[in-house]
């Protein structure tokens, strides 16, 4: 039993780290971007209204972290913090829910 709660942390810390690298990895992304290419960060910013607006650039940088458009920078760092956004939640969900799956495991056996 005692395996079986090591095992549950350690799924679960392991989860919670990838989400929050799935986080810092578009956050991280992001400040590159604004620094290295401001003409081009100005262009996801000022998109509709010609104004700033939290909400909707968060939407354009999670649109352009899907798309192809940052592989076109030929920026090695750009590449891989747009791919570790694309992987981690593909780590993250598994170990969610093995951990979830434990955990209906342990209460099962009473």
């Amino acid at each position: 039993m005692q395996a079986a709660v090591y095992l549950y942390l350690m799924l679960l810390l392991s989860a919670v780290a990838f989400f929050v690298l799935h986080f810092i990895a578009q956050w991280r992304f992001t400040t590159l971007l604004r620094k290295r290419y401001p003409d081009q960060w100005k262009t996801i910013v000022e998109a509709d209204t010609g104004r700033p607006n939290g909400m909707a650039n968060w939407l354009r940088v999670r649109r352009v972290l899907r798309s192809d458009a940052p592989a076109l920078f030929n920026d090695d760092t750009l590449n891989r913090w747009q791919g570790w956004w694309k992987r981690s939640p593909w780590f993250a969900w598994p170990c969610w829910f093995a951990a979830m799956a434990i955990q209906w495991w342990a209460m099962k056996q009473g």
